[in-house]
């Protein structure tokens, strides 16, 4: 660098040509370090450099690179391509980065292949224009990335195979992303019909309201996993206990992006297990004497501890002795009788005592008294081992072992045979608590049953909706009564509500926390309600295959609801007049008398009085029944608790159908409100969720034709309708066909067409316009 007359000019340069020589220094440095291939190639693709890293890379001398074409580089199946995409290259320089989406192969000298990445870019010199070229070798990625994509394949090819479990994902909030072949044979779903559904459609409804399937998703993100056996909902409706799993799963940076959910079907193993403790529960309350018990007991111990002879020695604190009985068959044919042992001077008192194991290895020989082991040596046993049972820190008998021969037992056998005597101990000291509640064990899994299809009636009112006169006389009477055990009538006509008012005096009662009964006898063949009120023995009548508790008995200390009781027949109507006057009851083809303590509200729409008269409805049971009567008035007669109703019904089956309905015409609550619902407000409900289900957009349609009667039952009767409330019907049904056409422009037909949006068919819909007058004109 020479040097100028400016001190300044001078400094700049000097710094410039540092730059330089740094940049220069970086830049060879980089050549020679890099991980990458990198070559320096002329406008007609010679090779003019390399680095270290292309020759260990390609497997070339850099003698031979130097000057070589660099479509040697590329594989002989693409050379005849590639001097056509470096002069397209060379016409339009630009810089293209690597990861570019090619799938590009380099070969090397000795002929082989292998995946690369390859990064290209113009360089002007003053020699002219060259391009540097960066290889990416990526043999080890591509490898990573085929593994990668086996592996998923095989993943997705396992789950997709699996028929006995629901393997799929959801999404943040538990909407189904995947399905496989399991969840369509467990759930009863195909992939085109659950795919973009939320999950919870699997669970009860219960399960639902009290929001248990929300509550799964949050834990299974806070703890990374949630498991549980419950049950759950098939496509059918069907019921199955099933064992799932939730794992949520995370991306890099531990963000939640889903969850992984399997699901197994366990509804036969649940049944077997309940058939198992059943089947136990049976053995200990049928041979409380233990002896068929306790063979297993001895069998089992056999197998591990060799004897001739096992003995169980309960404490017997009246006598302050041992009653000692045998476990398993006789032996050889000798009888084996029951025998009392004392306490001191006995190796069972012993054990009894100081809760240690005791070993005799010869009876002839014994510390012990004769009478303490003479029931064994009266069997020719020679030797024995006894252990204490002990039960919640409680010594309550003892158990024994004892052989033929001498020395047969040591310390060993003790300890194993101490492990026989905690699970006897409690068995034995189980016995008579089992017997105590077989009763209520029956009762429970009867009542279980009960309860479990009473929860899979449609049940929807979450509590009495309305605030008419008449209702608000109704409660005033139930908040009344219910504190009582009074027995109550509830007279009404078919759909006014009487269950419901049946329940809400049972929730307000002193009962409230046990069990609600329901028997409708006019579901029920009269052959079969005595044996549903009262219960039956097993072998009571054919088919009579297992005891069976009645409802009275399932409904002890809770309420027992009779609907439609003026179905009953007249000669079961004396059997529960007894029942109810003394408070006791016995099962078909039972002999022992049963007490029950119930509370009895039954329900007619039947003129019970009338049937007395008639003879039809006993006199004595009509008076027992009619307590406190409560009428529950007819709907046409709460015609100011309609629109809560309406709005009730609307709001509940829409959010059960994922539907969103915002209004209700005017004209439309009008018509419902003046219409004499000789159904009650189950004629209503049913109305009302036909009409949610017509529903296409945020106005419910409700179909109004459908409440005309062919022949008006007031005229029949030759009484006078309400004024106006035909012209009110056929108006409001009018002018929702006008909106509907008005908004479809006058299409009738066609999937888009007024026919189809209001649930009817083409033709029934050009009826309608004739019969209401409708003109073209008016819509369009």
């Amino acid at each position: 660098m020479r040097p100028s007359n400016s001190p300044e000019q001078d400094a700049a340069a000097q710094a410039r040509h540092n730059r330089a020589e740094f940049a220069q220094i970086l830049i060879e440095n980089h050549f020679a370090i890099s991980p990458d291939a990198i070559f320096v190639t002329d406008a007609r693709g010679l090779i003019r450099e390399a680095n270290p890293r292309s020759l260990e890379m390609f497997g070339y001398e850099r003698g031979e690179l130097i000057g070589m074409p660099i479509e040697k580089l590329v594989p002989q199946r693409f050379r005849e391509r590639h001097p056509s995409h470096r002069d397209n290259f060379s016409a339009h320089p630009r810089t293209r980065q690597m990861g570019a989406g090619l799938n590009l192969f380099a070969q090397r000298k000795d002929g082989s292949e292998f995946p690369v990445d390859i990064m290209l870019r113009p360089i002007g010199t003053a020699a002219g224009q060259v391009v540097l070229s960066f290889v990416r070798d990526q043999t080890e990625q591509r490898a990573a990335q085929e593994e990668l994509r086996r592996q998923d394949q095989q993943l997705r090819s396992i789950i997709e195979s699996v028929h006995d479990y629901a393997i799929y994902m959801l999404d943040r909030d538990g909407y189904i992303a995947t399905w496989n072949a399991g969840g369509e044979r467990i759930h009863g779903y195909a992939s085109d019909e659950i795919l973009g559904k939320h999950f919870s459609r699997f669970f009860t409804q219960a399960d639902i309201e009290r929001g248990h399937p929300n509550l799964m998703l949050v834990q299974a993100a806070e703890r990374g996993r949630f498991e549980e056996e419950g049950w759950r909902i098939r496509r059918d409706g069907e019921r199955f206990w099933a064992h799932s799993v939730l794992t949520a799963i995370h991306d890099a940076s531990g963000e939640l992006t889903g969850f992984a959910k399997v699901t197994g079907d366990r509804t036969d193993r649940k049944r077997a297990e309940e058939a198992v403790m059943l089947q136990l529960s049976a053995a200990l309350l049928e041979n409380m004497d233990m002896r068929k018990l306790l063979e297993a007991f001895s069998a089992s111990i056999k197998e591990v501890i060799p004897h001739d002879a096992a003995t169980l020695g309960m404490y017997d604190a009246d006598s302050a002795t041992m009653s000692v009985q045998f476990l398993g068959p006789r032996e050889g044919g000798v009888r084996k009788g029951d025998s009392r042992v004392p306490i001191e001077g006995s190796p069972a008192g012993e054990t009894f005592r100081t809760r240690e194991p005791v070993i005799i290895q010869s009876f002839k020989d014994s510390p012990y008294r004769s009478e303490g082991v003479r029931h064994l040596t009266n069997v020719g046993m020679h030797s024995g081992c006894w252990v204490p049972l002990v039960h919640r820190g409680e010594t309550i008998g003892a158990l024994a072992v004892s052989s033929r021969l001498e020395n047969a037992f040591t310390m060993k056998d003790a300890e194993m045979l101490s492990e026989f005597a905690d699970q006897m101990a409690m068995a034995v000291n189980n016995a008579v608590a089992f017997r105590q509640v077989a009763e209520l064990r029956d009762r429970l899994n009867q009542e279980k049953q009960y309860l479990e299809e009473e929860i899979n009636l449609d049940n929807r009112f979450d509590d009495i909706v309305g605030e008419s006169s008449g209702l608000k006389q109704v409660l005033r009477q139930i908040e009344t009564v219910a504190p009582t055990d009074a027995t109550v009538l509830i007279q009404g006509e078919t759909g006014t509500g009487k269950e419901l008012l049946a329940r809400a005096i049972h929730r307000l009662s002193n009962r409230g926390d046990r069990t609600f009964i329901k028997l409708n006898c006019a579901a029920i063949p009269a052959g079969l309600l005595e044996s549903e009120l009262f219960g039956h023995e097993k072998g009571a009548f054919t088919g009579a295959i297992a005891r069976k508790m009645g409802r009275l008995e399932l409904a002890h200390e809770g309420t027992l609801f009779l609907d439609e009781v003026g179905e009953m027949p007249l000669d079961l109507q004396p059997k529960l007049l007894r029942a109810l006057q003394e408070r006791e009851i016995e099962r078909i083809g039972g002999t022992r008398a049963i007490s029950v303590n119930v509370r009895l509200i039954a329900a007619t729409n039947r003129d019970l009085a009338k049937m007395v008269q008639e003879k039809t409805f006993r006199a004595d049971l009509y008076y027992r029944l009619k307590v406190f009567p409560i009428f529950s008035p007819p709907l046409r007669e709460r015609r100011t608790d309609i629109p809560m109703l309406v709005r009730h019904f609307v709001a509940t089956h829409s959010r059960r159908m994922g539907k969103l309905i915002e209004t209700i015409p005017d004209a439309t609550m009008d018509a419902l409100v003046h219409w004499k619902w000789p159904g009650n407000i189950r004629e209503l409900e049913n109305m009302l969720e036909r009409a949610v289900i017509l529903t296409r957009g945020t106005v419910l349609y409700v179909p109004l034709a459908e409440l005309e009667s062919p022949v008006d039952e007031d005229e029949e009767n030759g009484e006078e309708q309400e004024a106006g409330e035909p012209a009110t019907l056929h108006a409001a049904e009018r002018e929702h066909i006008l909106k509907v056409l008005r908004e479809c422009k006058g299409l009738i037909g066609g999937p888009e067409g007024a026919a189809a949006r209001l649930g009817l068919k083409r033709t029934t819909l050009n009826s309608k316009l004739k019969k209401l007058g409708i003109e073209r004109k008016e819509y369009l």
